[in-house]
C-alpha cells in the first residue's frame, strides 16, 4: 500500500487552523490569521504549537487573540 501525502494550499491551512481554533474555543480574526500566517512557519505542526502557545497566553493574561496579544507574547518569550 502506497500513500501520497499533499502539502496543503492556502486555504486549506487556514481550515484547519480556523476548525481547531474553534475546537479550543478561541475566536481567532481574519487579520489574526493573515498576521500568523505571514510571520511564522506555514507548516501545520508549527501551526498548532503556535495556536497551543496563543491559547495558553490568551488564557494567562485573561485577553482575547489579536496582533498585539501576538505580538505581546513573541516579546515575552
Amino acid at each position: 500500500m502506497c500513500f501520497a501525502l499533499q502539502v496543503l494550499t492556502e486555504a486549506e491551512r487556514r481550515a484547519v487552523l480556523r476548525r481547531e481554533a474553534d475546537a479550543r474555543g478561541i475566536f481567532l480574526g481574519d487579520d489574526v490569521m493573515d498576521f500568523i500566517l505571514a510571520r511564522f512557519s506555514r507548516d501545520l505542526n508549527s501551526l498548532m504549537q503556535l495556536l497551543q502557545q496563543l491559547d495558553g497566553y490568551s488564557l494567562a493574561t485573561k485577553r482575547a487573540i489579536t496582533i498585539p496579544l501576538v505580538k505581546s507574547m513573541l516579546e515575552s518569550l
